[in-house]
């Protein structure tokens, strides 16, 4: 993999051969980053997706392989049991225009993978759910709690870098 940062950002090329997941839980911990969310386009020699069966709890695996595009490919960085977290989804096309999506389990990169991706200032955790049985983001805020009025504080207007103001 080769990799350039520009601030808070960072562009990643995944060579033939590489694991998507390893290899970008790899760099988040080498890089010691926090949280973040990326996007992604290549193509792979072969992938694993899955489904999430909620009755089940659990995930049901669809391997695709052969040679895929990668159509669109986003997920976001968060950090459990001290060790880096990816939660990817993509689309994926083939030779005959047939496309799959899911949840991204496993990637080979080939020919390239070129990752886009965004680095947050503070650390995003994840923590098992218990009644789905995911590793659900843990956020200290819960909207549900809320008396319906925003205080001053809440309502106040944050710039996320390269997307613009955002007011919550």
């Amino acid at each position: 993999m080769r990799y350039q940062r520009f601030g808070n950002q960072y562009v990643l090329r995944l060579m033939p051969g590489e694991e998507v997941m390893a290899t970008l839980c790899d760099f988040v911990e080498r890089e010691e980053i926090p949280g973040g969310y990326f996007v992604a386009f290549g193509a792979f020699e072969r992938v694993c997706l899955q489904y999430f069966d909620i009755q089940q709890k659990q995930y049901h695996d669809n391997p695709i392989d052969r040679q895929v595009e990668v159509v669109s490919l986003m997920g976001n960085i968060a950090w459990q049991d001290a060790r880096p977290k990816l939660h990817i989804h993509g689309a994926f096309g083939d030779g005959q225009a047939n496309t799959c999506s899911g949840h991204v389990a496993s990637g080979i990169v080939r020919p390239t993978l070129e990752v886009f991706l965004t680095r947050f200032d503070g650390q995003v955790r994840r923590e098992k759910d218990r009644e789905t049985g995911l590793d659900l983001l843990a956020l200290p805020r819960d909207t549900s709690e809320r008396d319906g009025q925003e205080t001053d504080e809440e309502s106040e207007s944050i710039t996320l870098t390269g997307l613009g103001p955002y007011s919550p």
